[in-house]
């Protein structure tokens, strides 16, 4: 659900430019930018929507954007979207203009795989069937019921598929997969995203959770700076026979380099709590205060590993939050309009309809189950625009189970 604050803003945004770098809020990245200048709007989450694209509950036009795909341009418009994103992707967009009160139109639309490489194990627990653990690159991968997946399915991976994988990291370096492609043996390129440690710059070599890294190849090609410990950064380059990674490319990955003013949205873990006003988001550094709006939760909730949304403005590059929203780890939101109900003495069930099909949504007619905004359980009626945020019953998502009904007004 799109906060008044970011509704406002965008309503009162003024056409600029502005590039930044990309997959913040946790996804990966080989492309760098910076901002130009102005008040723009840069939003990086889950690509929930075509119609341009919904992120974050924003909407942005698409018509003028400049699609890049792992650091490749694609192309531009609406089309070039389509063709080359998928819903379920972490992008980061880039908005320049308005169009009305809730939209914004977008310069850039860019999106990199987290970790792209052949599954190397499969782990199932019998207590959660719905969730699995993959190992690619050395990389351990969350996969479950918030998972979108492309020429695959939940039930259809197995090891040696060559797959690319985009999600947000965890507060222990897993990444939670919003996102899964089975792209095939068709490349002999592998990325992987993550921290860099235990450099050793005599024989040009890190570690990223586990894997090596090999760049002696192109040692004297990289930017001055790069690798050191602790940079976040992906990595191109071929698998040797050892297990280990020859890179070709290196690049400084997960950063927010908006100017100073520039309003930003993202979604992600909390990995690390610096202070009691004060974490990190992915790699993005957060700061709040007590005049925080925090929407589903409270500010005494905020610790590692915990999923949030935030918004707010860049002030040498910490994003300052005016609203942090809080979810759980597998929770989806859908908005729709109800096309048909089901009201017994405990529960209600109904059918939301939008652009991506039929959804069937499970509330609870108590409100300590399921909290109701602008709207009760008995006031839902076939036609009304509601929004659901909850988790799936299965890997199918044949029903969602709300947590939070809410009433949109717009």
């Amino acid at each position: 659900m799109q906060s008044n604050h970011l509704r406002s803003f965008i309503s009162a945004l003024f056409s600029v430019l502005m590039l930044i770098s990309c997959g913040s809020g946790g996804g990966g990245g080989m492309t760098a930018g910076g901002g130009i200048g102005g008040t723009g709007i840069i939003s990086s989450g889950t690509l929930s929507a075509f119609g341009s694209i919904e992120v974050n509950g924003t909407n942005f036009d698409t018509s003028k954007a400049v699609v890049i795909v792992n650091g490749i341009e694609k192309g531009i418009g609406d089309e070039s979207v389509r063709n080359n994103l998928d819903i379920g992707r972490v992008v980061t967009v880039e908005g320049t203009g308005i169009l009305d009160d809730i939209s914004a139109a977008a310069v850039r639309v860019i999106y990199n795989d987290n970790v792209r490489g052949p599954i190397e194990s499969i782990d199932i627990d019998a207590t959660e069937p719905t969730t699995k653990k993959i190992v690619i690159l050395g990389q351990t991968v969350i996969v479950n019921v918030i998972t979108k997946f492309k020429d695959t399915e939940f039930d259809g991976l197995t090891v040696n598929d060559v797959v690319a994988v985009s999600g947000y990291f965890d507060e222990n370096g897993l990444i939670r997969a919003t996102f899964l492609e089975n792209i095939g043996d068709i490349t002999t390129i592998y990325e992987v995203t993550g921290s860099v440690e235990n450099l050793d710059s005599v024989f040009n070599t890190f570690m990223i959770n586990g894997l090596k890294i090999d760049y002696s190849s192109i040692a004297n090609n990289l930017p001055e700076g790069i690798p050191a410990d602790g940079q976040f950064v992906g990595v191109e380059g071929k698998l040797a026979v050892s297990g280990e990674i020859l890179a070709r490319n290196i690049a400084l990955a997960d950063e927010l380099s908006g100017e100073d003013g520039e309003e930003v949205e993202i979604m992600g873990f909390v990995t690390d709590k610096i202070s009691d006003f004060e974490i990190t988001v992915g790699n993005q550094m957060v700061r709040f205060d007590t005049n925080t709006l925090f929407v589903d939760g409270f500010i005494e909730d905020i610790a590692p590993g915990v999923k949030l949304g935030a918004e707010g403005s860049l002030l040498n590059g910490i994003l300052v939050a005016d609203e942090i929203e809080f979810w759980q780890p597998d929770q989806i939101e859908v908005e729709g309009i109800v096309t048909e109900i089901e009201l017994s003495v405990d529960r209600i069930v109904f059918t939301l309809r939008n652009l991506t099909g039929d959804q069937v949504v499970e509330a609870a007619r108590d409100k300590d189950i399921t909290s109701y905004e602008n709207v009760t359980p008995e006031e839902i009626t076939i036609g009304m625009n509601i929004e659901v945020k909850g988790v799936p019953l299965d890997i199918d998502i044949s029903v969602l189970i709300a947590d939070k009904v809410s009433l949109e007004l717009d």
